[in-house]
């Protein structure tokens, strides 16, 4: 009688630490659980939304598909992932400013953020940095 006294409680116990504890999320669901620092660079993150969003935009302002494939390699390279996201909102100079002010974005980053992304998109550098994007993204499908 000891020892079912005993064993009941042990199988009872055993019993809920098996089917209890951490519950069984998806991989999908523990990233997007996971919080994103906004200062780590774009290019470490997974911005297809900003991807697609910057470059339909920089084609809808009458620009080359390659100039703005470009563009998009360049400032996710270049930038941090909160500069990113708010520069495919602001591209080319969007009305973008309330929406983003009401994300959190000051008025002097909406500024910091415009200026970056004349001086990365300007034709003075751009095949330099283009390629620079382009090898560094190649690298990163390879591993």
């Amino acid at each position: 009688m000891r020892v079912l006294k005993l064993a009941l409680p042990a199988v009872m116990l055993t019993a809920i630490l098996f089917t209890s504890g951490t519950e069984t999320i998806s991989w999908a669901e523990a990233q997007a659980a996971t919080p994103v620092a906004d200062t780590m660079p774009a290019r470490d993150a997974a911005t297809s939304r900003e991807d697609i969003a910057l470059t339909n935009s920089c084609i809808e302002n009458g620009k080359e598909k390659i100039y703005c494939l470009c563009v998009t390699k360049i400032f996710k390279y270049e930038m941090t992932l909160r500069e990113y996201r708010g520069a495919a909102a602001l591209y080319p100079q969007r009305d973008s400013d309330v929406h983003l002010t009401q994300q959190g974005y000051s008025e002097v980053e909406l500024e910091s953020i415009n200026t970056l992304s004349k001086k990365l998109s300007s034709e003075d550098q751009l095949r330099v940095r283009c390629d620079r994007a382009e090898t560094y993204f190649a690298d990163a499908t390879e591993r």
